[in-house]
């Protein structure tokens, strides 16, 4: 199957578009209030019963694409070099150690994850020569993982162009806002999860991370600088299977991206004994706490980036639990010109704006805060 990505926003063209995605009672019980002073907001049961299916099929999907291209790639027969990055190392493209890392999310072979990733986002891993191979459907020359709405037009609409969906993101970040990036998030039994950490904005250059913070960051106030990363479980994310999402209230307000760059080994009890000792939440004066977050199914979450975040591991024997990420930022005023933001593949929105295939709607989102036409 070749997708069409037609970036239109048209329902007719666009096949990946469900007018009632969202339920509009749950969007309209957002209070912005809450939000600023907590960092998170819950969106119980937002997505309708089609929505969820819908999203559901084409995580399925989109999984089952960028499990083929990681089976199917002869990554020895890739020439590394040529692009200024090291050759994967062969213990790391056998058959049996790529078949390890199918299934879900985050469990990509190192020599993807770091500057082969960002060769992706800059060049895409094209021809010619030997490049991903993908079956049936068109290689961006990305990971359908790392962009996955290079590849389906329904995850496309959502991000871009969806009204109910730019309502949702309106509501928690205001009128101007650009993608900081989109990934898939499939956990499967048994998977590790994510221990306590927080991201940055943008690059990092408006915070500094400390992994203990005496408190000299904190601020009552919700800063402009912002990125809201929104999950959706369309099967929701129970405490019962494992892999629960968890944040910690008021932590935003201290503005220290918790261990971004670094190791994360921390559990529970080593926040409320390290970082979180000590703390209160700099508006209601109570001291942290850690809230696990039980979502029922068609549920999303959005949460302030930089705020502490955990994910638990995965029972085995679970079901695989389907997640997309959906990071948006606020521009930065000072950032340096450019065309794309960062999160978007520049070399497959220059191909869609050649061809005439980017709308305006799509253009807003994936533009740079300073955009050069």
């Amino acid at each position: 199957m070749n997708y069409d990505f037609n970036c239109s926003g048209d329902d007719e063209t666009n096949p990946g578009a469900i007018p009632d995605l969202l339920r509009p009672e749950v969007l309209d019980a957002f209070d912005r209030e809450t939000f600023e002073r907590d960092g998170y907001w819950v969106w119980e049961g937002v997505v309708t019963d089609a929505g969820c299916k819908q999203w559901k099929a084409n995580l399925k999907k989109l999984q089952h694409m960028n499990d083929g291209i990681l089976m199917d790639t002869d990554w020895a027969a890739i020439d590394f070099k040529r692009r200024g990055l090291a050759p994967p190392p062969p213990e790391q493209t056998t058959h049996q150690y790529l078949a390890s890392c199918c299934g879900g999310s985050e469990q990509m072979p190192p020599f993807l994850r770091s500057e082969v990733r960002k060769y992706m986002y800059r060049h895409g891993l094209q021809g010619p020569g030997p490049a991903l191979v993908a079956r049936g459907f068109d290689s961006i020359g990305v990971m359908p993982e790392y962009f996955p709405a290079g590849y389906n037009n329904f995850v496309l609409d959502v991000i871009t162009t969806h009204p109910q969906m730019m309502e949702l993101f309106r509501k928690v970040l205001g009128d101007r806002y650009l993608l900081d990036h989109c990934l898939m998030l499939n956990r499967g039994p048994g998977t590790k999860g994510r221990r306590w950490h927080g991201h940055p904005y943008l690059d990092g250059r408006h915070e500094v991370q400390d992994a203990l913070s005496d408190g000299s960051a904190v601020t009552p106030e919700f800063l402009q600088r912002q990125c809201v990363r929104t999950l959706c479980y369309p099967d929701g994310a129970v405490t019962g299977d494992g892999g629960e999402f968890a944040v910690i209230p008021g932590a935003h307000l201290y503005r220290v991206p918790y261990k971004w760059d670094t190791v994360r080994p921390d559990e529970d009890e080593d926040m409320r004994s390290g970082w979180m000792k000590g703390k209160t939440h700099p508006i209601t004066g109570e001291p942290l706490e850690i809230v696990h977050l039980s979502l029922p199914p068609g549920s999303m979450v959005s949460f302030v980036h930089h705020m502490p975040h955990y994910v638990g591991r995965r029972k085995p024997g679970s079901e695989t639990r389907w997640g997309l990420l959906m990071a948006f930022r606020t521009p930065d005023p000072e950032a340096v010109p450019a065309k794309w933001a960062n999160g978007v593949p520049s070399h497959w929105a220059d191909r869609l704006e050649s061809e005439g295939r980017l709308s305006a709607a799509a253009r807003r989102v994936f533009e740079a805060d300073n955009p050069i036409a």
